[in-house]
């Protein structure tokens, strides 16, 4: 399989572009849950909320640090669901791509209306561009004309 291919999820989503695929990001949330949990940094943020009141928010951020390595997604969407969050086994876009036997919603004439897709454009403002991107050049060679992933991110370079 491609390595395009591969980063392509059936709806016309980009892996490359997602933050639970950020693979280096939960190395280092990783890293520093355990770096902070050897220096038993929570005791060390109790004396210190005495001085700074930002440490005594110390535990409210370790439980979000917790909660950001809950997101990783092992895998890709093509490859199959092995996450919680997105890529999911009742994904109804997957559903009906894959009940259609379809290689991605790109291939299916009703794209431009789906519904299933409306909930996601307002998140990913660049999944029609994505889309007509992979229709007109193909899995191999669409990914350089990406849309924007996030409502809050830059178009790709």
């Amino acid at each position: 399989m491609s390595d395009a291919r591969r980063v392509t999820a059936y709806c016309g989503l980009c892996c490359l572009d997602c933050i639970p695929a950020c693979g280096r990001l939960f190395e280092v949330v990783r890293e520093l849950r355990r770096v902070l949990d050897e220096l038993d940094f929570g005791r060390y943020a109790a004396v210190k909320a005495k001085r700074s009141e930002a440490f005594a928010k110390y535990d409210a951020f370790a439980e979000v640090l917790a909660e950001m390595e809950k997101l990783e997604c092992s895998g890709s969407c093509y490859e199959g669901p092995r996450s919680e969050l997105g890529c999911t086994p009742n994904c109804p876009v997957r559903r009906c791509v894959v009940s259609k036997r379809l290689e991605g919603r790109w291939g299916c004439d009703e794209h431009r209306d789906c519904g299933l897709l409306d909930p996601m454009k307002r998140f990913h403002p660049g999944l029609e561009a994505n889309l007509e991107a992979i229709r007109r050049r193909g899995i191999e060679g669409w990914l350089g004309e990406r849309g924007k992933h996030y409502t809050w991110s830059d178009d790709p370079a």
